[in-house]
């Protein structure tokens, strides 16, 4: 049996990381249209809905740097292998979308709508950072 384990891990690691790498695509196309509604909800000047969006935005940009494992910079992905690299960087930037989220949430919550569309912003500003340094 244990002749065979090395065998089945080489076999099964390739499959292991096209499962990560489905699901921070899948992650980023919910905080896509996450992000979408919210752009269309401050366009029209509604807050309502807004609370549980960036709760959801925040999650999502918590979890996301876990689904970046070593191993999953290969196939069908358009992550740059810089994330390796500079890991605390990627690190740093999905911590800080997470922040803007939770302060975009607060402002919410107060209807605080010129608060909210600056985080909106911002938020938004850690997306490109993120592309530009670590997108394919």
């Amino acid at each position: 049996m244990n002749k065979f384990l090395p065998l089945l891990i080489l076999i099964m690691s390739p499959l292991l990381a096209s499962d990560v790498i489905t699901q921070r695509q899948d992650s980023m196309q919910d905080f896509n249209k996450l992000m979408r509604s919210a752009t269309q909800s401050l366009k029209s000047g509604e807050t309502e809905g807004l609370s549980q969006i960036y709760v959801d935005i925040e999650a999502i940009m918590t979890n996301y740097p876990t689904l970046f494992p070593e191993d999953s910079f290969e196939g069908k992905t358009k992550a740059s292998k810089n994330i390796i690299d500079d890991r605390s960087t990627f690190n740093q930037i999905s911590s800080e979308a997470a922040e803007w989220a939770a302060l975009a949430k607060i402002a919410a919550d107060n209807n605080d709508l010129e608060t909210l569309q600056q985080h909106h912003q911002n938020l938004y500003g850690s997306c490109k950072s993120c592309h530009s340094r670590f997108k394919n």
